[in-house]
């Protein structure tokens, strides 16, 4: 049974992430209906166990949060505040502490990387179909779907880079960034759990099909992040040594390496993705601050983020990363609990520091605070608590 839930749980995230019974605006998908039906196996088998210090920050946010709504001047909305709960409140669970759980981390991450090949595999075949052969509807499972089962929402499906070549998004996936991540996020699974030549270069083929910087920025956070104090000088020397390959990458002027280059350019330009994601929401987050004190650390109040944005009367579109959603809607008290809650579940997991820090990177930097998939996926590969030694282990 946990072996079947594991992989229902990744075909949900990586397959049916589109799908959903749409119950007014709010999607069921699908990937949240097996979120829920793993948590609920584990707590009925008996095999899960709580976290206090997660289920003490949970508490904290929540009622902060809840006392928030009530009182505030902007448009909430409590869905998004029982959405937010919902994701995040399995966190509070993992397995039961045991010596032998190893095999069963392997397992969960072996399986990610199975899934993760398929779509590797499915993009490098769609970006040739939809380039070539100009076969529009294998851009997105989207645009075959029938309308009742067709997850909802506002989507970037074709967006277009380096020439007018239809970034590939593995055809399942919403975007080409959901794709770099995933494929990114494999690529340093396998790179450090099995070494397999041929998935190695599956994934990292797709991950320059994506032609989206998401996932590589998140494999060089993962890398290069400290994974103790006694590292920090080793990152400070890597980062540098990093900088010093892009200017030198950056000088040749390589037509292929410019597709990637020419992007730097977004960070100043309104109305591009990289402007989008990162220059807009720190404006939107200061209008937030203006507000007074009670708002900077209590935050707006939940479902705020896209209601206000007609007071910054922006004429370009904002994204709602999770680092400027939880600090506008939540205040700096709520957006470091929540932070808090995502530290304490993965660094106190057996999966490796480098992986905790990719996810982390991921989490914060790009708009995953309310998308169920990406939830999941921190949840389970987080799932198995560090290993016991025999001798403490129960006979």
């Amino acid at each position: 049974m946990g072996k079947r839930a594991i992989w229902v749980s990744i075909v949900a995230v990586l397959f049916l992430g589109q799908v959903a019974y749409n119950i007014g605006e709010f999607p069921l998908a699908g990937d949240l209906v097996s979120y829920g039906m793993f948590t609920a196996y584990l707590l009925v088998s008996g095999y899960a166990a709580v976290s206090v210090p997660s289920l003490f920050i949970f508490a904290c946010f929540v009622a902060l949060a809840a006392i928030r709504i009530p009182f505030a001047e902007s448009a909430t909305s409590w869905s998004s505040f029982l959405l937010l709960c919902t994701l995040y409140a399995p966190f509070i669970f993992r397995l039961v502490e045991r010596a032998d759980l190893q095999p069963t981390q392997n397992y969960i991450l072996n399986a990610f990387v199975t899934g993760a090949s398929i779509i590797a595999g499915v993009a490098i075949l769609q970006i040739v179909l939809v380039n070539a052969l100009k076969l529009s509807a294998l851009a997105n499972i989207y645009f075959v779907l029938p309308t009742a089962i067709r997850g909802a929402g506002t989507y970037t499906f074709l967006r277009e880079g380096g020439g007018g070549i239809v970034k590939a998004n593995g055809f399942f996936l919403r975007e080409s960034a959901d794709l770099s991540f995933v494929t990114a996020l494999a690529l340093l699974i396998e790179y450090r759990l099995r070494k397999r030549l041929h998935i190695l270069v599956l994934l990292g083929a797709a991950l320059l099909f994506s032609m989206s910087g998401s996932g590589v920025i998140a494999l060089i956070a993962g890398l290069l992040l400290p994974r103790s104090l006694g590292r920090v000088p080793a990152f400070v020397a890597y980062t540098a040594g990093f900088v010093l390959l892009l200017v030198v990458l950056y000088s040749l002027d390589n037509p292929l390496l410019n597709i990637w280059f020419g992007r730097l350019s977004e960070f100043s330009t309104p109305n591009t993705s990289a402007y989008a994601r990162f220059i807009a929401p720190m404006q939107m987050v200061q209008l937030g601050f203006e507000k007074g004190f009670f708002t900077t650390w209590l935050g707006n109040g939940a479902g705020s983020y896209f209601r206000d944005l007609s007071i910054g009367r922006f004429g370009y579109e904002v994204a709602d990363p999770t680092w400027a959603k939880l600090t506008y809607e939540y205040g700096l008290a709520g957006s470091v609990l929540v932070l808090t809650l995502l530290i304490v579940r993965l660094y106190s997991s057996s999966l490796r520091m480098e992986l905790c820090n990719f996810l982390m990177f991921g989490w914060i930097s790009l708009a995953f605070v309310l998308k169920p998939g990406y939830a999941l996926i921190i949840w389970l590969l987080t799932l198995v608590p560090p290993a016991r030694s025999r001798s403490s282990a129960d006979p």
